[in-house]
C-alpha cells in the first residue's frame, strides 16, 4: 500500500457479499435458533441481561462484573459456585461473570490442532456451552474470540443458546490473528457480518454485541477525540447496516479517573437506541508487581467508575481488577476479595458523587464529541472517494481493517495539523495510552546514565506475541533514545514473522512482549525458527507476562525458569534493557 495514496484494490482486493446476502445469511442462521434461559434469568426474572440492566439503571443500581480466566470448564463451574457462595455471604452481589475463552475457541473445530493453545478456557463439548449459564444465578458474558473471530457465527449460536445474550468482542477483528489457519480474510469478515446480523435479529430478544475499544483500534488512535470518531464508526456499522445494537466497552488503557466519567459520557451521548452498556473495565496500565501501589490504582477507578454510574447510568458494570493481574491469573480468592473492596468504595462514591463538577465534565465531553464527529466525516467520506461502498458492511469492515489505526489518524485525524506532531495532528486529547508510555519513556531514560547514542549501532526487532502493546512501546521508545535502529512489528506478532524481519535487516536482538499465557511455546518456537536459519546466536529477550499452562497446574504459572534455560533473557522491567543489551553487544 503506498503511503501517500489508497486505492480500493488494496483495501479490499477481492469481490464481497452485499449487505442484502448478509442478511440472507443471517436470517437462515437463525432459523430454529432460541435464546436459553439462565439461573441468572430466572432469579431476577428477566429474559436477557439488557432487560435487567434496564431495570437495574433505572433503580440507580450499580453494577459489577468479575473477569474469569481459568483453563478448564470443571475449574471455572468450580470457581463459580465458590465466588458466589463467598460474596453472597457478605452481602455483595456480583452481576456478571465475563468468561475468558482461549484463541482457539476463535477458530472452527476442524483447524484448532493448528493453533498453540493459550491459557484460557476451551469448551470441549455443546454441553459445556449449556451449561455456563447453570452454575450459580451470576449471568454469564462471552468477551473474546467470539464475533470477530474466524468462527463468529457458530459461537454465536452456541452463545445464544445457553442464554449469553451480551457477547463480543469485534474489536478483536482488527487486531488479533490466527496465524497457520487456512481461512482466508474474505470468509472471515463475511463469518463476522453474519454472526452481528444475526444479533440484529435478535435484538428483540435482548441481544447485544460487546466491543472493547481497548482491545482494537481505540487502542492505537492518539487522540481520544479520533477514538471517539471510531466508536461512531463501529456503531455505524453494527447499528446502521447490520441491525444489531451495539455496546461500547473501555477502561483497560483509561488511567485518569476523571476522562473515564467523561468517556461515559461520551458513550452515552452517542448511544442512539439506549442499549445497555456491557462493563467498563479496569485500568491496567497502572497496575504494577508492586501490590500495594495496584491498591491505589484499583480505588481510584472503582470510585471514578462508581460515580459514573450514579450520575450518568449507563448499564455498564464496574470491573475491578485484582491487584495480582499484572503478573498471573487472579486466583478465586483474589476475585472475592477485590470484590469486596470494590462494594465498600461504591458505598463511599454516593458521598463524592454530589460534588464532582458536572458542567466541566459536560464541557470536556462536547470537545470529544465535536472532534470525533469531524474524524467520523473525514473517514466515510475518504472511503467513499477511493470507491468503497460505505453500504456494504464487509466493504467496510475489510477497508478499515487494512487501512489501519495509524493510517487513519494520519489521513482523518481532527486535531490540528502539524507536520512535526505524531502523525501529523496535534491530538485535541491525548490518549493516557500515549500520556503514560511518554511518562514512562521519560522516567526511564532519566534514570539511565550516559543514555545517548549507548546503543548506536545496535539492531533490534521488537513485537507483541497479542494485542496489548504498551510494554513493547515503551521497550521502542527508550532502545530508540538510546540510538538503536528499531524494527517494530507491532502486535499479533508469530515466530516466523520476527525471525523474518531479523534475515531482512540483520538485527541481533529480539525484543518480545506477551500477555497471553503462551509465553514457554513461543520462545521455545522461536529459538527453533531461528537455530533453522542460523541465527541461533540472536539474543532474545522477553518481557511481560511470563506464563502458561503447566502439566498438572489448574492455572497458568510463570515460566522464567524455563526461558533462562532455554537462554532466553527475562526482563521485568525496561530500565534494565539497555544495560542487558550492552552487556550481549
Amino acid at each position: 500500500m503506498s503511503n501517500n495514496v489508497l486505492l480500493k484494490k488494496d483495501l479490499v482486493p477481492n469481490e464481497l457479499p452485499n449487505l442484502q446476502d448478509i442478511m440472507s445469511r443471517a436470517h437462515s442462521e437463525a432459523h430454529g435458533l432460541t435464546v436459553g434461559t439462565t439461573l441468572f434469568m430466572k432469579e431476577y426474572g428477566v429474559t436477557s441481561e439488557a432487560e435487567y440492566k434496564m431495570k437495574m439503571a433505572k433503580k440507580g443500581k450499580v453494577m459489577h462484573h468479575a473477569h474469569i480466566g481459568w483453563n478448564s470448564w470443571e475449574e471455572t463451574a468450580k470457581g463459580f459456585r465458590h465466588i458466589y457462595e463467598e460474596l453472597k455471604k457478605r452481602d455483595v452481589i456480583l452481576d456478571r461473570f465475563g468468561v475468558a475463552l482461549d484463541w482457539v475457541m476463535g477458530v472452527p473445530e476442524q483447524y484448532r490442532d493448528k493453533v498453540m493453545k493459550g491459557g484460557s478456557l476451551i469448551f470441549e463439548t455443546p454441553e459445556e456451552w449449556a451449561a455456563v449459564g447453570q452454575v450459580v444465578p451470576i449471568q454469564p458474558h462471552f468477551g473474546d474470540h467470539m464475533i470477530g473471530s474466524l468462527n463468529s457465527t457458530e459461537n454465536a449460536k452456541l452463545a445464544l443458546s445457553a442464554g449469553v445474550t451480551t457477547m463480543g468482542n469485534i474489536s478483536q477483528y482488527y487486531t488479533f490473528e490466527y496465524p497457520g489457519v487456512a481461512i482466508s480474510k474474505e470468509n472471515r469478515v463475511i463469518n463476522m457480518c453474519t454472526a452481528i446480523a444475526l444479533m440484529g435479529l435478535f435484538r428483540s430478544k435482548g441481544a447485544v454485541i460487546h466491543s472493547n475499544l481497548d482491545d482494537g483500534f481505540g487502542s492505537m488512535f492518539h487522540d481520544l477525540a479520533n477514538m471517539t470518531g471510531w466508536a461512531m464508526m463501529e456503531r455505524y456499522l453494527v447499528e446502521e447496516l447490520l441491525g444489531g445494537r451495539l455496546s461500547h466497552c473501555f477502561g483497560n488503557l483509561f488511567s485518569d479517573p476523571m476522562l473515564r466519567i467523561i468517556f461515559l459520557m461520551v458513550n452515552n451521548v452517542i448511544n442512539k437506541y439506549h442499549t445497555p452498556g456491557s462493563m467498563m473495565y479496569g485500568n491496567t496500565i497502572d497496575y504494577s508487581n508492586d501490590f500495594d501501589r495496584n491498591y491505589g490504582a484499583l480505588s481510584s477507578f472503582v470510585l471514578a467508575d462508581s460515580c459514573a454510574e450514579l450520575l450518568f447510568p449507563s448499564g455498564h458494570a464496574v470491573t475491578p481488577i485484582p491487584i495480582t493481574e499484572a503478573i498471573r491469573i487472579p486466583s478465586a480468592d483474589e476475585i472475592i476479595q477485590v470484590h469486596v473492596t470494590a462494594n465498600m468504595l461504591e458505598q463511599k462514591a454516593h458521598f463524592y458523587k454530589d460534588f464532582l463538577d458536572v458542567e466541566k465534565l459536560k464541557a470536556q465531553r462536547d470537545i470529544l464529541l465535536q472532534g470525533g464527529k469531524i474524524f467520523f466525516e473525514r473517514l466515510m467520506n475518504g472511503l467513499d472517494d477511493i470507491g468503497i461502498d460505505t453500504n456494504n458492511p464487509c466493504e467496510m469492515f475489510m477497508a478499515l481493517k487494512n487501512m489501519g489505526a495509524a493510517k487513519m489518524e494520519e489521513l482523518y485525524g481532527s486535531g490540528k495539523e502539524d507536520s512535526k506532531a505524531m502523525r501529523g495532528h496535534i491530538p485535541i486529547k491525548p490518549t493516557d495510552i500515549v500520556a503514560n508510555i511518554d511518562k514512562r519513556c521519560d522516567e526511564i531514560c532519566d534514570s539511565i546514565d550516559n543514555l545517548e547514542n549507548s546503543l548506536t549501532g545496535v539492531n533490534a526487532v521488537v513485537g507483541a506475541t497479542d494485542v496489548h502493546e504498551f510494554g513493547k512501546e515503551i521497550v521502542k521508545s527508550v532502545l530508540i533514545e538510546a540510538g538503536a535502529t528499531v524494527f517494530d512489528l507491532g502486535a499479533n506478532v508469530t515466530p516466523d514473522e520476527v525471525v523474518d524481519t531479523v534475515v531482512e535487516t540483520g538485527s541481533s536482538f529480539i525484543l518480545m512482549s506477551t500477555y497471553n499465557g503462551i509465553a514457554l511455546t513461543y520462545g521455545k518456537t522461536l529459538l527453533e525458527d531461528l537455530k533453522k536459519k542460523g541465527l541461533g546466536e540472536t539474543t532474545v529477550i522477553m518481557g511481560g507476562l511470563l506464563n502458561e499452562n503447566m502439566k498438572g497446574e489448574s492455572l497458568p504459572v510463570n515460566v522464567d525458569k524455563e526461558l533462562t534455560e532455554l537462554g532466553i533473557i527475562c526482563s521485568a522491567s525496561a530500565d534494565e534493557l539497555v544495560d542487558i543489551i550492552k552487556k550481549n553487544m
